[in-house]
């Protein structure tokens, strides 16, 4: 079976990221606007530290006008600027004197606290967000990256191989296994639960 298509107009990408490369103020406001929210959410995944995530990602975007005439070309704006900003974060914690050693490219990653309900969530929705994160809990720091890239960020598994500088089995390896063990942790946590709410 073949993977299915993630809708994404790779012209228009090549031709924004061409016009920034030839010094377009636009193109770099529409590149910035863009794409700033979607790379804050991801870098706070890594580091808790927001501060820390928006310096880095204006440290990245300061590089990229800075040196614009040197770039490569692309067709996958988000894809370029997530793998920059990772590269970034790992450089950021390893400057950091208190760092704890870190495994070449791979990150703690955090999905955002789903237990956290909002104030019209009932018990049940309350209940299922908590089985969630200790779901999510279970999963390594790279299966929790891969679920988030695939689920929440609606990546292709090409574009997550590349991200996570694996082959494409791989990836969809990594997905597949994420997703199962996920689907098992989810299963034993609603058997806990019964129990208990029986006893």
């Amino acid at each position: 079976m073949s993977e299915p298509k993630v809708a994404n107009d790779n012209s228009h990408d090549f031709e924004l990221w061409e016009n920034f490369r030839n010094g377009n103020e636009k193109a770099f406001s529409d590149i910035f606007n863009g794409h700033v929210q979607m790379l804050f959410r991801y870098g706070v995944k890594f580091i808790q530290d927001e501060e820390m995530v928006k310096d880095s990602i204006q440290e990245l975007f300061i590089k990229l006008y800075n040196n614009r005439l040197n770039l490569g070309t692309t067709d996958n704006i988000r894809l370029y600027l997530f793998r920059a900003l990772k590269n970034k974060l790992i450089d950021a914690l390893y400057s950091r004197k208190d760092t704890v050693s870190l495994s070449s490219t791979i990150l703690p990653f955090e999905i955002a606290n789903p237990e956290e309900a909002d104030k019209e969530d009932d018990w049940e929705q309350i209940v299922q967000k908590s089985r969630l994160k200790k779901g999510l809990l279970a999963l390594t720091a790279r299966q929790r990256e891969a679920i988030y890239l695939r689920y929440t960020m609606d990546m292709s598994l090409e574009e997550i191989s590349n991200l996570l500088e694996m082959n494409y089995q791989s990836a969809r390896n990594l997905i597949h296994r994420s997703v199962e063990k996920l689907r098992k942790e989810l299963l034993l946590n609603l058997a806990l639960f019964i129990y208990l709410a029986s006893n």
